[in-house]
């Protein structure tokens, strides 16, 4: 069959004036990037007065079964002291700049193109936290010409790891240097889970989450040692997924998290570490220098490892 002569069609869409069908529910754009931060979500927080900020940790003496004599002499053992920990708080930020033009045109999905940029700035900034907290960062105190750098939870494991021996290595100075990647790497198994839990179990820690990358949250979906998988739905869906892995030592809460990573693994003692804020989120207006509004969003913070021996950590994962 042939087109009717000089038919109009809706392929004319653009001279015909025919309205276009574009949803027009304000703030409602479909956007499926992800959002969730599950460390951020896990740890506390605290907020801090200036670029440096320290916290103290401390270790009782080691155990011992020797006795006493009668009548013996009491003398003072050795006083075991605390120990001083350090950070610094780096700058992170985003900005939006909106012409005037832009401000005043009617949009489709928002009521203004300045909250709606924001949002997804913020968004996207609490998303960058995630990855720089679960970083292989080292500090650096910075100066004027270098931003400042927080050490993150690669540079400050270094009790209860595993790592590939190849050439891999914990952090020279904790805190102060990252820590070296192998040039090898190996497959994620319940062995290495199990060790690093025993190691953590030793020091005194209780880790209850064990946090890693899309690809080896798929590995430990096979692994034995499991305490909660969901299986086989229904007679046409099958599926497996762990969700808690049980050790010697105590269940590890399974997490996948998309920001770090994949080479990496952490066995996290939620109590035991914060998120420090100099400036929490913060979105301060700039000065006006043509048509358009910017606003800046920032944040100032910093990882404050409370006792990194209630967590573990291991590295040199294969990746896919």
């Amino acid at each position: 069959m042939a087109l009717l002569t000089n038919a109009s069609t809706s392929y004319d869409i653009k001279t015909s004036g025919t309205e276009e069908d574009v949803i027009d529910i304000k703030e409602i754009v479909y956007n499926i990037s992800p959002t969730e931060t599950p460390f951020v979500n896990s740890v506390g927080t605290r907020n801090v007065s200036n670029t440096v900020f320290e916290w103290i940790t401390e270790e009782l003496s080691a155990t011992s079964t020797t006795t006493d004599l009668e009548g013996d002499a009491i003398s003072a053992a050795a006083a075991s002291l605390t120990t001083r920990n350090s950070n610094v708080c780096q700058i992170m930020s985003r900005a939006v700049a909106v012409t005037g033009t832009q401000s005043a045109i009617k949009l489709y999905g928002k009521t203004s193109q300045m909250a709606h940029q924001m949002a997804r700035r913020t968004k996207e900034l609490k998303r960058s936290v995630e990855a720089a907290l679960l970083s292989n960062q080292a500090k650096a105190t910075g100066n004027a010409t270098t931003a400042r750098t927080s050490a993150m939870i690669g540079a400050w494991l270094d009790t209860n790891t595993s790592f590939d021996a190849t050439s891999g290595a914990d952090p020279v100075t904790v805190g102060s240097t990252a820590r070296t990647d192998s040039s090898a790497q190996r497959a994620l198994t319940a062995t290495l889970i199990n060790t690093v839990m025993q190691s953590c179990y030793t020091e005194g820690g209780e880790p209850d989450r064990l946090m890693v990358g899309p690809y080896n949250k798929t590995v430990v979906s096979t692994l034995t040692g499991r305490s909660i998988a969901r299986e086989m739905i229904d007679s046409n869906t099958a599926g497996s997924n762990v969700t808690v892995f049980a050790t010697d030592f105590g269940d590890l809460q399974v997490m996948p998290n998309r920001f770090q990573r994949e080479r990496d693994a952490f066995l996290i003692s939620p109590d035991f570490a914060k998120v420090s804020y100099l400036r929490n989120f913060q979105v301060s207006t700039l000065g006006k220098t043509s048509d358009a509004e910017t606003k800046y969003l920032v944040v100032e913070m910093g990882l404050e490892m409370t006792q990194e021996a209630a967590h573990g950590g291991i590295f040199d994962l294969e990746t896919s």
